[in-house]
């Protein structure tokens, strides 16, 4: 149930777009906080083409924007691999320890923008204030107020620095 009402919500927001952003974002909100995601505030935009993954427990803060085909993934099954190489099934594995490979939380700070097509992989923290640039690979923590691009991803500035001018 909570499934289609998560796209219902999506397929409203989509309608209502074209006349109220503020009340797309609302619609947008109610529906990923049905799928386990926790706002820390009103995002500033979250593209309807994002792929939003909470499984493993996801943070988004105040004014974030996730643009267009951007992915944010919490979980991971890659791990698998290695207990098929090693030949072991994955049910005699403790499910703690399973869950802990599996899933892991990520975290994106207030006012930060994740760009076109980047992907935030499990168990990243992108700090307040960040910009990821587009078809940037996020691993691991990204500290305040950085501009990060590229795959691997790596910083190449600062926001707070004045020479990166602001449309105002």
């Amino acid at each position: 149930m909570k499934r289609i009402l998560f796209y219902l919500l999506r397929l409203i927001g989509f309608v209502c777009r074209a006349f109220s952003h503020k009340l797309y974002m609302k619609l947008i909100v109610r529906a990923y906080k049905l799928t386990g995601v926790n706002f820390t505030g009103m995002p500033a935009s979250l593209d309807l083409s994002a792929h939003i993954d909470a499984s493993g427990g996801l943070t988004i803060g105040e004014g974030c924007g996730v643009s267009v085909n951007a992915i944010i993934l919490t979980h991971d099954w890659s791990f698998l691999r290695r207990y098929k190489a090693r030949k072991i099934t994955p049910p005699h594995v403790d499910r703690k320890i399973f869950d802990e490979q599996a899933f892991r939380p990520v975290v994106i700070g207030d006012y930060s923008l994740i760009g076109a097509g980047a992907i935030v992989l499990p168990g990243s923290k992108v700090g307040k204030y960040c910009i990821i640039g587009a078809g940037a690979v996020i691993k691991g923590s990204i500290d305040d107020y950085s501009i990060v691009i590229g795959n691997p991803a790596r910083k190449i500035g600062d926001t707070r620095d004045p020479k990166y001018k602001l449309l105002v």
